[in-house]
């Protein structure tokens, strides 16, 4: 039996002035592998927060022995600081952005303050170079080192982060949602990855998982929560795992939705003509041409980095170097005079981004009814009808418990539902979904496909992801973007 790295007796974790995890018992020994399992709000991530420092654990006796790094979706909120999603393309043209070698320095992995003066022998600046060097081939992330941080799709910079952790030679890495906006190869190469280190025992895994085929090979136990509590521990099985990822039977089907009509001639909403997007030598994006005609239904695809955030980026009107292209949108020329705002009014998005950037101190229902403003939150109060609408897509999701929660207290999965009821409360005449089930559990998903499979009739869609069994049904056309930044159609 291996030695303890951490140790809870009868401890409880602390949020504001609850107590959540009450007299939890529970031991992570060497050599040990874990999943830890449960829907979303379950408290997955409070509960790896907890252990990586960031919530406070009190009562009883909590015990850990040699570092703990946790790698999660709040790591890339921190990193996107306080600046809006449209910040991060004009960070891109100032050229002030932090690059990836540079957040993978020494002096960062240390952390270092930038102002002390540190002397290193040439041994252990050699022995640093060596390891990053390894850690950087393993991720296969040698083309990154040089672009920017604001640069990197979400599932590179998953894979930077995951390379910091590594860098820290932690005891236990705390992996939360670590295949999220991976595409399939990426998804692959993690899996392997992570198999290579439980075989060589260098590390001990605490993994948070949204699919069944994410579990690696070679877990040894399972932890599954619920409603803040843990409800059972013990040796890992594949079949008891998937009894997680179950979609239970007695989902309800969505209710009636607000009529629109689409039957009108086909109008183009966005027309792209040889569209090419570059930063300094890296080109982004080749010389692309894409129509989008109303009550169309699209599924963008391609490789994590082959530009599609930037494709949707210059349709959304976040881009600056939509102005040099030729972008119509809903017939309007970018650049040709017209209210960016005033075109975001037709269009709901749900994306990574934003998701990133939302503020954590509105209510959720404020949060839904910010959709008809298209801001951050909401900057003045609803109105009576604008929080009739919220409420009523909040129920359509099965959200209406959470309505006068704070943003910020609700789980990640939790969160995204959200975001969708707030891209759809204004019924848009094109609904942008970049990723939009990334951290939903199985319940979730499903209950979100059905309802954007009932939203065809009613609304144009651009639907973003890596994961073919996340495409509505009734998605009947692929743009598909290569890495070289070039694209096919069908």
């Amino acid at each position: 039996m291996g030695k303890p790295i951490v140790t809870l007796r009868n401890a409880s974790v602390r949020v504001g002035d609850r107590l959540l995890f009450r007299n939890t018992h529970w031991t992570l020994r060497r050599g040990e592998q874990w999943a830890l399992l449960g829907p979303n709000g379950a408290g997955k991530t409070l509960f790896a927060s907890a252990l990586a420092g960031a919530v406070p654990i009190v009562r009883g006796d909590f015990h850990t022995d040699g570092l703990i790094e946790h790698v999660s979706f709040e790591q890339q909120k921190a990193l996107a600081g306080d600046a809006p999603p449209a910040a991060r393309w004009f960070s891109l043209e100032e050229e002030q952005a932090t690059t990836v070698s540079h957040f993978l320095s020494q002096d960062n992995i240390e952390e270092r303050n930038p102002f002390e003066v540190v002397t290193r022998s040439t041994d252990a600046v050699r022995a640093f170079r060596r390891r990053r060097n390894h850690v950087v081939n393993l991720l296969g992330i040698e083309s990154l080192l040089e672009q920017p941080l604001p640069s990197l799709s979400n599932g590179e910079m998953r894979k930077t982060l995951l390379a910091r952790a590594l860098l820290r030679k932690p005891r236990l890495l705390i992996l939360d949602d670590p295949f999220a906006g991976l595409d399939t190869r990426s998804r692959r190469h993690l899996k392997a990855i992570l198999e290579r280190l439980i075989q060589r025992r260098s590390v001990s895994l605490l993994l948070i998982a949204s699919h069944a085929d994410e579990l690696p090979r070679g877990l040894t136990h399972m932890l599954r929560v619920d409603h803040c509590r843990v409800l059972w521990q013990g040796p890992f099985t594949r079949r008891r795992a998937r009894e997680s990822f179950r979609v239970p039977s007695d989902l309800p089907n969505p209710s009636r939705l607000p009529a629109r009509n689409n039957s009108a001639k086909p109008e183009e909403l966005i027309r792209l003509d040889n569209v090419t997007v570059r930063y300094g030598e890296r080109v982004i994006l080749k010389n692309i041409h894409w129509v989008v005609r109303r009550g169309e239904h699209w599924a963008l695809l391609g490789p994590n980095g082959s530009g599609k955030s930037t494709l949707l980026s210059l349709i959304i009107g976040d881009n600056p170097q939509a102005y040099a292209n030729d972008v119509r949108v809903f017939g309007q020329q970018r650049g040709g005079g017209e209210s960016v705002w005033k075109l975001k009014q037709r269009i709901g998005v749900v994306s990574p981004e934003l998701h990133l950037h939302f503020p954590p101190e509105q209510t959720c229902l404020e949060t839904v009814a910010s959709g008809f403003t298209d801001t951050h939150g909401c900057h003045r109060p609803p109105t009576a009808r604008q929080r009739a609408a919220a409420r009523r897509w909040l129920a359509q999701l099965g959200l209406t418990t959470y309505a006068e929660k704070p943003f910020g207290t609700l789980s990640a999965g939790t969160q995204r539902m959200a975001l969708l009821a707030r891209a759809l409360v204004k019924s848009p005449d094109l609904l942008v979904l970049d990723e939009p089930c990334q951290g939903l559990d199985a319940a979730h998903r499903a209950r979100f496909l059905r309802l954007i499979t009932a939203l065809r009739r009613h609304t144009t869609i651009i639907y973003v992801t890596h994961r073919y069994d996340e495409i509505p049904s009734g998605i009947e056309r692929v743009f598909r973007l290569k890495r070289s930044g070039s694209r096919s159609s069908k």
